[in-house]
């Protein structure tokens, strides 16, 4: 089947379909790099629809045209042409699928490939939404070595956050944030946000749906709001501690009505109840939660509380996309490995020093280092964050200087690096300018100093550069 595309170009597809949503039908093209999503014949505002794909493939595409396009578009699967009346695929076609007759419909890019993968069982080839890592049966049939580790779903969980943040901070919601609309690889790191034609700009594109059961902010769910940026943080909030925690935020055994359908929309709307509310216990599973979600880390946890405690009913108090980036940043400076292969742990004052999965305690004294910013000439603050130290972490200019993180056009060089040598722990400048001791002398490019508790060190001379403060945790 052959179609014109609104760029003049045209595309061939195979007229089978191989999947379909709720509004789409789905093809894939001949040569089995692109699909063809059809729009079904039950839309009912085919002119607003046109308008708004037009936005989304010019105006509001950030993985086109922009400074970073590049990067963006390593975080999401945007649609990249456009079909409509002038198309001329045949009516006969059209009714035959149950499509909207004059066709609408956008092309856009095959998954890449590390988002597929194979079950356990029945040998089937199927896309990695995340319901497959975050519920205990599905995990089951999916392989050991694609369900990752703690750094891979942190990683997974920082460009979902990164990539909501863009769109929120142009102005635009997704609406639809899911497990069917976000795709996942824990083993690589990896995530992309799919689905993108359902995005909302106030007095521009208004909703078109309401969102999938499960991530529905409570005041959508009860129509006391529309789809919109603050739904958007409550599904992302939803998303992240589903796959650092393996379950839903919501799904307790607390029952609100005898009818199934009924106690659904009320645990999930209205009666909405945190799982881990700290006073209000009444939906706690049973038997107890092996991990809570202190267990994520401080940066994390105090996200969770906000968005489930106190945002929960309270939209404006959820937590941006932007926190939960910044947050995410953090939690990798609390990383530690273990001696088993993938076994990693969040180390912080305080926290117990046990690895989950093996048992194994850290062997230590830890070094770490608590990140003060300079808020005046010689005069710093603590930033109530430290760093986790381990042979051969690096430290890059985000841990070196305020202000920055590690998003699209950060400095990514090496300022230095940590090393254990003979019992002692040692910091190795690689900055191209003298770190400074505090009442000490210069530690100059290439050359170490030793860690020692209570060492301080000026690592960047810029304004909001940083200083560290060294000490050691006890095992």
């Amino acid at each position: 089947m052959n179609a014109r595309l609104r760029d003049g170009s045209s595309i061939e597809f195979r007229p089978e379909p191989f999947n379909s949503g709720g509004e789409k039908v789905v093809f894939w093209s001949a040569d089995g790099q692109r699909v063809v999503g059809l729009y079904r014949q039950d839309i009912c505002d085919y002119a607003d629809r046109r308008s708004r794909l037009d936005k989304v493939l010019g105006t509001f595409n950030p993985t086109w045209g922009s400074a970073h396009a590049e990067f963006w578009a390593e975080h999401f699967c945007w649609p990249t042409a456009l079909l409509d009346a002038h198309c001329g695929i045949p009516s006969a076609f059209l009714r035959a699928h149950h499509l909207h007759d004059p066709p609408l419909g956008l092309v856009a890019p095959v998954y890449p490939s590390n988002f597929f993968f194979y079950l356990l069982r029945g040998n089937q080839k199927v896309e990695k939404n995340s319901r497959w890592f975050t519920r205990e049966r599905s995990r089951q049939n999916v392989p050991e070595d694609e369900l990752g580790n703690l750094p891979g779903s942190l990683r997974v969980c920082t460009k979902i956050a990164r990539a909501v943040a863009h769109l929120h901070q142009s102005g635009i919601a997704h609406a639809d944030l899911s497990h069917r609309n976000v795709l996942i690889d824990p083993r690589g790191g990896d995530a992309r946000i799919i689905d993108i034609d359902s995005l909302v700009i106030p007095g521009i594109m208004p909703p078109t749906v309401l969102g999938t059961p499960g991530y529905i902010a409570p005041e959508v769910l009860t129509r006391k709001a529309s789809p919109g940026i603050l739904s958007d943080c409550h599904s992302l909030a939803v998303l992240i501690y589903e796959i650092l925690l393996l379950r839903h935020p919501l799904d307790g055994p607390k029952v609100h009505d005898s009818d199934p359908e009924r106690d659904e929309i009320l645990a999930n709307g209205e009666k909405a109840l945190f799982i881990e509310h700290p006073t209000d216990r009444s939906n706690a599973p049973r038997p107890k939660l092996g991990r809570p979600f202190s267990a994520v880390g401080t940066p994390l946890a105090g996200l969770i509380q906000r968005a489930f405690v106190d945002g929960l009913h309270q939209p404006n108090r959820r937590p941006a996309a932007t926190e939960w980036a910044q947050a995410l940043y953090r939690t990798f400076d609390l990383l530690h490995p273990g001696s088993r292969f993938g076994e990693w742990l969040l180390v912080a004052p305080g926290a117990p020093l046990q690895f989950p999965e093996s048992g194994d305690r850290l062997k230590g004294p830890i070094p770490i280092a608590y990140l003060y910013r300079e808020v005046l000439p010689k005069k710093f603050v603590y930033e109530r964050h430290w760093l986790t130290i381990y042979h051969h972490l690096q430290l890059r200019k985000w841990h070196t200087t305020a202000h920055h993180s590690p998003g699209p056009g950060a400095d990514r060089s090496p300022k230095g690096y940590f090393a254990r040598e003979s019992g002692k722990w040692w910091l190795v400048n690689q900055s191209g300018a003298p770190f400074y001791t505090v009442d000490g002398p210069a530690i100059p490019h290439g050359e170490a100093v030793q860690l020692v508790s209570g060492l301080r060190l000026r690592t960047d001379g810029e304004p909001a550069g940083r200083l560290l403060a060294f000490d050691f945790l006890q095992t």
